[in-house]
């Protein structure tokens, strides 16, 4: 048995992920494979070069952007996808459970975690002057206030405070944000007309610093879940934050865990759906996120699930290791 290591040196170095590995590592297995990324093409060649050489798991250190370049390309090779967070939000990190903290507990879950299967999501995406493309996705995307608070974040600020350069980011950019017209269907159904703000479409439900914006989302129901959020003035605002804060009070959380409450309810200014696909047609281009990266301007977009796509190791149901020092 071999792994192969994709590391972004950006976010941690080999120096210090090595180490880690070798206490890690079951003896019986032979020595690692290293593939360093590339700041030209966010890992894909890495990964496509770990994956060519024949290795029995894959093992991405890095951001959100290297972890889900890693999740794509590894899907239908039959290899685990075993993560080691060291990006600023660590999303699908945090929606599988794995210590976001403590590095020697993220390897060891890498090496010795159980296998789960999750989906993946798949977007489409019409630029403005007609081009397509497709993005993997295995937290969620949109447009709005979350994809203008990404492009608009200083990546100098997020070196060095982390998640609360995004703070800064949304306070700037939440007062110019307009409405948008918008065509959405789901599953078939009929098409709908609405304006809102923000739309988010999500294999999972919790974003950064472990805030949950889609209560109902499961990482494996085969489902995607859709938040569309429509605020009317300061009012609206604060209805959203409502619901958002509500769903986010421990005695909910834990309610929700043991199946006491029903689902999430629609209000006049934060709709909630599930599909296994739906589309998206705007009335102006706006800018789109994926996974925390922005990529690009749209003006329609299609979102689809790919259901138990992904093999991916998550940690055992035992006490981790305490918190680094």
């Amino acid at each position: 048995m071999r792994a192969g290591i994709v590391y972004n040196p950006v976010k941690l170095s080999r120096d210090d992920l090595a180490p880690q590995v070798e206490t890690a590592q079951p003896l019986e297995w032979s020595e690692p494979l290293w593939f360093e990324t590339g700041a030209e093409d966010g890992g894909d060649a890495a990964v496509r070069e770990a994956l060519d050489a024949g290795v029995d798991l894959l093992i991405v250190a890095g951001g959100d952007g290297t972890v889900r370049k890693g999740a794509d390309l590894v899907t239908g090779s039959g290899v685990p996808l075993a993560i080691i967070p060291a990006g600023t939000g660590n999303l699908l990190a945090r929606n599988l459970g794995i210590d976001v903290t403590n590095l020697r507990n993220a390897v060891r879950t890498a090496f010795d975690g159980e296998e789960r299967e999750i989906d993946l999501g798949e977007l489409e995406i019409e630029a403005p002057d007609g081009g397509r493309s497709r993005h993997a996705f295995a937290v969620m995307v949109g447009f709005g206030l979350d994809a203008e608070m990404i492009d608009a974040t200083d990546d100098e600020l997020k070196k060095k405070v982390g998640w609360l350069a995004y703070v800064d980011a949304a306070g700037r950019v939440i007062s110019s944000l307009d409405t948008v017209r918008v065509q959405v269907r789901m599953d078939g159904a009929r098409t709908r007309r609405q304006t809102v703000n923000t739309m988010v479409i999500g294999n999972c439900g919790t974003v950064t610093n472990g805030i949950v914006l889609l209560p109902d989302a499961a990482i494996d129901d085969g489902m995607l879940d859709i938040a569309l959020i429509r605020p009317k003035g300061v009012r609206g605002w604060l209805q959203v934050g409502g619901y958002i804060a509500r769903n986010n009070l421990i005695v909910t959380k834990l309610l929700r865990k043991r199946g006491h409450l029903g689902r999430q309810r629609t209000g006049p200014a934060l709709g909630y759906g599930q599909a296994r696909e739906t589309t998206a047609r705007l009335d102006e281009p706006r800018v789109v996120q994926v996974d925390g990266d922005v990529v690009g301007k749209a003006i329609a977009l299609r979102a689809t699930i790919r259901q138990d796509a992904l093999q991916v190791r998550v940690p055992k149901k035992r006490t981790l290791l305490g918190p680094a020092v």
